[in-house]
């Protein structure tokens, strides 16, 4: 189920996640270095997640990565630093540093709806759909209503060949915010797949009419078009 528009998504959500204590695992003049971490990752976040950084020459994207990894060194702690981090790791083509990362977020007890989408998302990548599943039911009891949850687990289903789900999984994913361009998208796979390409076509048009610069819908538009040409 792709493309999946993840990691500036991610990028994003992680400045909202909030200030996790500094002080945790610290000592105490680290701790005061750790100075209102969240308005730092503002300034960072955006032009490394999009690369706009490299208008201005490489010397910015150097200047903002060396500020992110000052921030990690006084901040260990702050959840949105290291999901910041692990972003721009699975960008980089990191996964192994980007899931040492994830793991590390979550391995603590509260919910990590952000930092699950992201691990669960590697974990269907390499094929282990068990543990993307596993996972992201784990976090969908702590964070029901968290859309992106719902939507990388229909991406799991998908891929297990369990369509009927994805689509449950997909319409609850909806219901709860996520873009309908996107969803539109995602259940065109569906129905695709399931070999309803009437209805694959309706929904990538309904992508498309959210959205009309995305390429994979207008892709898999344009293909179920030539076919459905070539067959009459």
């Amino acid at each position: 189920m792709t493309p999946w528009r993840v990691p500036r998504r991610l990028a994003v959500a992680a400045l909202s996640v909030g200030v996790v204590s500094c002080a945790s695992h610290q000592s105490p003049v680290t701790a005061q270095l750790c100075v209102n971490p969240d308005a730092q990752l503002v300034e960072m976040v955006p032009p490394l997640v999009s690369g706009s950084c490299r208008d201005t020459g490489a010397a910015e994207c150097d200047r903002l990565t060396q500020a992110l990894q000052r921030l990690s060194a006084v901040c260990p702690a702050h959840v949105s630093t290291t999901l910041v981090n692990a972003v721009l790791a699975y960008q980089e083509q990191q996964p192994a540093r980007a899931q040492q990362l994830l793991d590390e977020i979550l391995a603590r007890p509260q919910s990590q709806p952000e930092a699950a989408v992201l691990r669960a998302r590697i974990a269907i990548e390499e094929g282990n759909l068990v543990f993307a599943r596993r996972l992201l039911g784990q976090q969908l009891q702590l964070a029901p209503d968290h859309a992106s949850l719902h939507e990388t687990f229909a991406a799991a289903l998908y891929v297990d060949g369990d369509l009927a789900a994805a689509v449950k999984e997909l319409t609850v994913a909806g219901t709860l915010g996520a873009p309908r361009w996107r969803v539109a998208y995602h259940l065109g796979l569906i129905q695709e797949a399931d070999g309803h390409e009437d209805e694959a076509i309706k929904l990538y048009e309904e992508a498309l009419q959210g959205r009309p610069e995305f390429s994979a819908a207008a892709s898999r538009l344009k293909a179920l078009r030539a076919r459905r040409m070539g067959s009459e």
